[in-house]
């Protein structure tokens, strides 16, 4: 047997790593069409990649429908903005990510040409919990880099709002946190305030048999 010394391997670089493969919108959607993912699977398209969503839990579907029943309440968006809730947004050719709520500049159509875009978007709201990591730290970096003018985090986690606003092609320049107790208003509509409590959820309390299903 003969021993034998190996050459030095070369530092590793980016170039090494075995590749991915993207898809664009026009791919994902005919794999939906194909019915290539589960019925009722939770997926989304952000940077050519297709995300498997969370599932749905009893707090975050309360949260999304408390904010999405505050802003239809009383007519206070009437002719102003559309309410969108968890359905997608076209980011680019390879992204389309499905926020839990938007609200979106008033059109006559109702974007029945065409799925909203980046600068329709007046207000863009992620619920929560299990996925805040993934909300902060990927999701919103791409909604600043397209321009979303305010994105907010509904952090149920913390029980609290995370306002983000002033997108840059860095992320965004100014964060505002508002706990129970405090009032939020949309940057479009300062004249709706909001109090934190009226749309984050109580948390579940199984003395009382609250059910805690799939928390998210």
């Amino acid at each position: 047997m003969t021993t034998q010394t190996l050459p030095r391997t070369e530092p590793y670089t980016q170039t090494d790593a075995p590749r991915k493969r993207l898809f664009t919108r026009k791919e994902y959607h005919a794999m939906g069409k194909a019915g290539i993912f589960e019925h009722k699977e939770r997926v989304e398209l952000l940077e050519g990649e297709i995300i498997v969503m969370s599932p749905v839990g009893s707090r975050r579907s309360s949260c999304i429908l408390r904010m999405t029943e505050w802003f239809y309440e009383s007519g206070r968006l009437t002719g102003r903005a559309h309410i969108h809730s968890q359905n997608p947004v076209v980011v680019s050719d390879i992204s389309e990510p499905e926020p839990d709520l938007m609200l979106l500049a008033y059109r006559e159509d109702r974007y029945a040409v065409g799925k909203p875009r980046p600068q329709d978007i007046l207000l863009l709201v992620e619920v929560a919990d299990s996925s805040l990591g993934y909300d902060r730290n990927v999701k919103l970096p791409r909604y600043a880099e397209v321009g979303i003018p305010e994105t907010w985090i509904a952090n149920l986690r913390d029980d609290r709002i995370e306002a983000h606003t002033e997108p840059t092609s860095e992320g965004y320049r100014s964060t505002r946190i508002y706990s129970r107790g405090d009032t939020i208003s949309p940057t479009a509509f300062p004249d709706l305030q909001i109090n934190v409590s009226d749309i984050i959820p109580p948390r579940p309390n199984p003395q009382n048999g609250d059910d805690n299903d799939h928390p998210e």
